[in-house]
């Protein structure tokens, strides 16, 4: 279980307890002045469970695609914002010739999908996570880079490993199965919307 699953797995614990425990205050008003039977007090709290799962689960769908970027909720998870386009270069060590390219960042609060855009090239990601390598947050994925047909070079699957400790600024390596490497430099793309 990776650690954004723990978190996601904690979050939603503690909005159903808040939901759970909101139900029962909102409700102890229908209890108390009846003094009802043990089975319609169980029939209650079976009910007040159920409507306190129904709203986690609106919720947790919301947090999961949406609601986990806006920042005062940012400070509980510490996961890093990603979703957005980056403009940078990489260099392989094949031809040692710099390129330009856009990569664009998918992510929700349990997902990342990555792809790389060039005038040579695209690629898509098959898996991505982030991982806490000692201390510093890594995007890592692996991909399978379509090239243009015109230039007659093979589809090939690679791994990227990006250093995401500043959000506006990825750094990294890449290697590929076609056994050449490279550096990657990204800068968020500002003019993005």
């Amino acid at each position: 279980m990776t650690e954004q699953q723990k978190k996601f797995i904690s979050i939603t614990v503690w909005v159903f307890a808040f939901c759970l425990i909101a139900r029962f205050i909102i409700g102890w008003q229908e209890v108390v002045p009846n003094k009802p039977h043990i089975l319609s007090l169980a029939y209650l709290a079976i009910g007040f469970i159920g409507e306190a799962i129904s709203v986690t689960a609106a919720f947790m769908a919301f947090f999961e695609k949406k609601a986990w970027r806006w920042s005062f909720l940012s400070n509980f998870h510490n996961v890093p914002i990603l979703y957005t386009n980056y403009i940078g270069t990489f260099k392989s060590d094949f031809d040692q010739v710099e390129r330009s390219g856009e990569l664009i960042i998918e992510q929700s609060f349990l997902t990342v999908k990555v792809k790389l855009k060039t005038c040579e090239s695209s690629s898509n990601s098959i898996t991505a996570s982030i991982v806490n390598d000692n201390g510093t947050q890594k995007l890592i994925y692996t991909y399978l880079n379509n090239p243009r047909a015109e230039l007659q070079s093979p589809i090939h699957y690679g791994t990227v490993i990006i250093d995401i400790d500043n959000p506006n600024r990825l750094e990294g390596n890449y290697y590929t199965g076609r056994k050449t490497r490279g550096s990657m430099r990204f800068e968020k793309n500002n003019h993005f919307e």
